[in-house]
């Protein structure tokens, strides 16, 4: 018996080796100490033969790994791309066929030393099943060199884990709506375009969705359920479409935390938010030194420096009402986001500074900020230490508009922590896009809320007197250069006309003010009746810009011209000419002739994505990435065709070593 036994055990592994074989592989040569990395099941299926997903659906049975690792490495997540559908005879299965990999997501002791080994062993089971199913059963063992991040090199497995990656769906619990009607359920999908066309749709196994087939109906997806909890399961499933006339695919999941209805749906974890908000706090404070930033907290420094000897509770209110301006703003940007983003629109960062209208109405408000610290008028915005209950309360509102007016500044700019920060939260529901707008802005205004904690800071300052009016007409030079720069993005946006407009406006303020010492009422009515009628011609104007077929070395962004040059090298800068990080790399960085050399001798195609004026394709490429505004850099190319992301700040040394290291 035991004999007998053993020969057909023999016998079964035999057969199942015959239409599967599996492995363990790693996307790099090595690991590095502290640093994540994904390894890989790979599963080859005989042609005609499958395996199964997460839910397997009407039959079958889903992937099993037991996982025993070296103390130098934990074991993260499992990935599975998404499936397809397979029919038999009344049975619906979902599974996978031919070459499968399933990204298994790594994280390295930063107390394993260089030049040692770690392993993974697993114990795997799948069902490989074609007219019969037959299971498999193997130990696996991998391991890997431990090396120091330069030494790490693409392995041979690179592309596959790419191609896998292109498969994995997008977490998407935020937008959801779902609307139940006795044994269906409708799912609202407001970011849908009319580019994408719907594929399938892939329940989980505890959703209560049927294996029946979902449809598309007025870009809301129908499917039926059964046995669904009164208001929670654990999830609901993956959506799969397709941009219209390619065979580009991708893949939403939905449901993090499962049904919501009547409401939106789930959060992602909550370790992952709480790193995103400090994220958020750490990109707003590093905000305070960005040169957008700069006009308008010259504004509030000359606040600070008059409060030298005030008493610690106007210090207090002064500060407290910036703060407050910084926060009421950002939370009030977050609520626009997310309206026109459950409108359907598709929106990011600095995105009011693509409206003509907007720029023309800063350009104006600048003008005039320019001319208050000039001394043209004497209306004082930013004076904290007047007398008065009058003065103190303009003193106050003073501090509040400056809290706005700097977020309004600060929006054309992305500093380090930011863009993960925003594309995480433009991604999250309602909640959680607050919070981490509320952390951006906290962040802001830190260094002003340390003197609402300690007043006594204030006494460090400076002591106030007569030279801070001429203190005053030399920050009116950075506000004059902020003038002339949204007039050149206005230009940018609508060209000549809308430019001779706006200033023509200017010049009627400074004549309305010149006036106003004469008569007021007269001075009133031509600032009305001019900003006006700016405001209806810029609104009206049509842009006078013409796209450029080709920008000296660059040329311009669209997805039809990457497609072309998959399998290239490529380089593609995400930018907007508000945005002055942008500007700044552009003329400093990429206009220089080493750089331009190497890039050269990598024979590296630079695309330039211009987000100035409002650009569907670009929105769709930055959320792709799970970013929410500019600049934005990646690298392509053959052994990287999914890209490299780039740091938002650049240095001629680290881009050329980015360069080097993906362009080998």
């Amino acid at each position: 018996m035991v004999l007998s036994a053993g020969s057909a055990a023999e016998k079964n592994m035999a057969s199942w080796r015959q239409h599967t074989k599996g492995e363990l592989v790693s996307e790099t040569t090595g690991v590095a100490p502290g640093q994540p990395a994904t390894l890989g099941l790979k599963i080859h299926l005989e042609p005609n033969w499958h395996t199964y997903w997460v839910n397997p659906g009407d039959s079958g049975a889903s992937i099993r790994l037991k996982f025993n690792t070296d103390p130098g490495i934990k074991i993260r997540r499992v990935l599975h791309p998404f499936p397809e559908r397979l029919v038999t005879g009344p049975l619906i299965s979902f599974g996978y066929s031919g070459e499968l990999l399933l990204p298994i997501e790594v994280v390295i002791s930063p107390d394993v030393k260089p030049g040692r080994t770690v392993a993974v062993e697993a114990d795997v089971e799948w069902l490989v099943c074609e007219k019969v199913c037959i299971p498999a059963i193997e130990k696996m063992k991998i391991e890997l060199p431990v090396r120091e991040l330069s030494d790490i090199s693409p392995s041979a497995h690179f592309a596959q884990f790419q191609q896998a990656r292109r498969l994995l769906p997008l977490p998407q619990s935020e937008y959801p709506h779902f609307a139940k009607d006795g044994d269906h359920a409708i799912l609202k999908l407001p970011l849908i375009d009319d580019e994408e066309e719907f594929v399938d749709f892939f329940p989980f196994k505890d959703s209560g969705v049927t294996t029946v087939p979902a449809k598309m109906t007025g870009g809301n997806l129908e499917f039926e359920l059964s046995n669904v909890p009164a208001t929670s399961a654990e999830r609901v499933g993956v959506l799969v479409l397709r941009l219209r006339g390619s065979g580009q695919s991708r893949a939403l999941q939905f449901g993090e935390s499962g049904w919501i209805f009547e409401s939106k749906g789930g959060t992602a974890d909550a370790g992952r938010i709480w790193w995103m908000l400090l994220s958020a706090f750490l990109g707003g404070l590093i905000l305070n030194l960005m040169p957008c930033v700069f006009p308008i907290l010259s504004m509030k420094l000359l606040g600070l420096l008059k409060l030298g000897k005030a008493h610690a509770r106007e210090v207090r209110s002064q500060n407290l009402a910036y703060v407050a301006g910084v926060l009421i703003s950002f939370v009030a940007l977050a609520l626009i986001l997310a309206a026109l983003r459950a409108a359907g629109g598709l929106v990011g960062w600095g995105f009011q500074l693509q409206s003509p209208v907007f720029l023309a109405l800063l350009t104006w408000l600048f003008f005039v900020l320019s001319l208050n610290l000039l001394g043209v008028y004497e209306i004082d915005f930013i004076d904290a230490g007047l007398g008065g209950r009058l003065a103190r309360a303009s003193g106050w509102l003073g501090s509040f508009f400056t809290g706005v007016l700097a977020v309004i500044v600060a929006s054309p700019c992305t500093a380090p922590f930011m863009g993960a920060a925003l594309g995480f939260g433009l991604g999250q529901p309602v909640l959680v896009l607050l919070a981490v707008f509320f952390m951006l802005g906290l962040g802001l205004s830190f260094p002003y809320l340390l003197f609402v904690i300690s007043p006594s800071l204030v006494t460090h300052l400076p002591r106030p007197g007569a030279w801070m009016n001429t203190l005053k007409k030399v920050m009116a030079v950075p506000m004059f250069a902020t003038t002339l720069w949204m007039v050149w993005v206005l230009d940018q946006v609508r060209g000549t006309p809308a430019v001779a407009v706006v200033l023509g406006v200017c010049v009627v303020l400074a004549i309305a003010f010149w006036l106003a010492r004469r008569s007021a009422a007269l001075a009133k009515t031509l600032a009305v009746l001019s900003l006006a009628g700016g405001v209806a011609f810029v609104y009206a104007s049509q842009s006078q810009v013409v796209e450029q077929a080709d920008d000296g070395i660059w040329q311009p962004y669209s997805d039809a011209r990457l497609a072309e040059l998959k399998g290239q090298n490529v380089f593609v800068n995400m930018t907007a000419d508000w945005c002055l990080t942008c500007k700044v790399n552009e003329r400093l960085l990429f206009s220089d002739q080493e750089v331009q050399a190497l890039m050269r001798a990598k024979k590296v195609t630079w695309l330039k994505g211009d987000w100035t004026q409002r650009n569907e394709q670009i929105t769709r490429f930055l959320n792709g990435y799970n970013r929410a505004g500019v600049p934005f850099y990646v690298l392509f190319s053959a052994a990287h065709p999914e890209g490299v992301a780039l740091p938002e700040v650049l240095t001629k040394s680290s881009f050329m070593g980015y360069i080097n290291r993906e362009f080998p």
